[in-house]
């Protein structure tokens, strides 16, 4: 009877152990040094740790048929020497290395910020062509060290964050370093009218992982954009627009295939933005961002090269055909 009852305590663990090394999997396809280091240990010890946990149970519980098992046996044997001299020194690094990363995940938690990609091996590194580009009072040009307390004025204002990064968001000169000025691979810019900064724009490439879950082809060249205005008096004159139209068009002529963005679907201004610009939603994304406590579906919006310098006029005509592609999302 006690036999039983270990060897099903014995395939729970080894259940557990299956998900942690799926989990494991997952880290190893980012392919940094250190998530490969961390994502070998935990591969290593969840094959270990059914039979070690069955072992050190019955050892505590002094079930001597279990325990003989271990003693007798010849994988017995090898897994009772394996624990006499090597476990304990392995498991403190484990430890010490799974609480960091949990440290990591617990803080990336807090900030309850959606990250964008690192310099990742399996994604191009970001085309940072220092752009200015001016069109009739409307620029845009590369952020600097002296933005840094517009982008505070900004992201302090609950009108912006309302439609941003929400309004449990608690910005200081410290996170917006952090944040905009750091090392991920985004280019980041600033948008000028008539000489006066009034909002944010930043592009990025996708990743193979992404191009491949959203089924646009490993080899396709294909740019997201995220953008604000930081100053709620021009939310309705439709400045966004033509900043929009001024990055879709510098990117479609120069070799980007698709332009794409993610907002939230409740958010409609920004939507309504997007599809004057061009954009077209190709799927919804499930609980895809975390804003204001909860998460968020969104639309993944798509724009392509045929909509290269066509005006809003000529896109009007599609709002009909748009909605209703939106109620055929939400049917499936």
């Amino acid at each position: 009877m006690i036999s039983i009852v270990y060897f099903v305590l014995f395939l729970i663990l080894l259940f557990i152990c299956f998900i942690v090394l799926l989990k494991a999997l997952d880290i190893l396809y980012l392919k940094s040094f250190f998530k490969t280091i961390t994502c070998l240990l935990i591969v290593f010890f969840a094959v270990v740790f059914p039979f070690l946990g069955t072992y050190c149970i019955a050892k505590v519980l002094s079930h001597e048929e279990v325990i003989s098992f271990f003693e007798v046996t010849y994988l017995g044997q090898k897994i009772s020497t394996f624990f006499q001299f090597y476990f304990i020194p392995l498991f403190l690094i484990f430890t010490i290395i799974s609480m960091m990363v949990m440290g990591y995940i617990v803080l990336g938690k807090l900030q309850k910020q959606s990250t964008k990609p690192f310099l990742i091996p399996d994604g191009p590194n970001v085309r940072n062509d220092n752009l200015n580009i001016e069109e009739n009072g409307f620029k845009i040009r590369p952020l600097t060290k002296h933005d840094q307390e517009d982008l505070l004025k900004w992201l302090t204002d609950e009108k912006v964050l309302e439609y941003h990064d929400g309004r449990d968001m608690k910005y200081d000169i410290e996170l917006i370093q952090k944040q905009y000025y750091n090392q991920k691979n985004i280019a980041r810019y600033i948008l000028e009218k008539d000489n006066e900064s009034i909002g944010y724009l930043q592009y990025y490439p996708l990743t193979k992982k992404e191009l491949s879950k959203y089924d646009f082809g490993i080899d396709a060249v294909v740019y997201g954009i995220d953008y604000f205005i930081g100053l709620p008096k021009y939310f309705r004159k439709h400045y966004d627009i033509q900043f929009m139209i001024m990055i879709r068009d510098y990117f479609l002529s120069h070799n980007i295939e698709l332009l794409v963005v993610d907002p939230l679907i409740e958010n409609r201004r920004d939507i309504t933005c997007f599809e004057k610009c061009g954009f077209e939603i190709y799927r919804i994304l499930p609980h895809h961002r975390f804003h204001e406590g909860v998460y968020h579906d969104c639309y993944l919006m798509v724009c392509t090269r045929d909509k290269l310098h066509a005006p809003v006029e000529v896109r009007k005509k599609k709002k009909t055909s748009s909605k209703k592609k939106i109620n055929k999302e939400r049917d499936k």
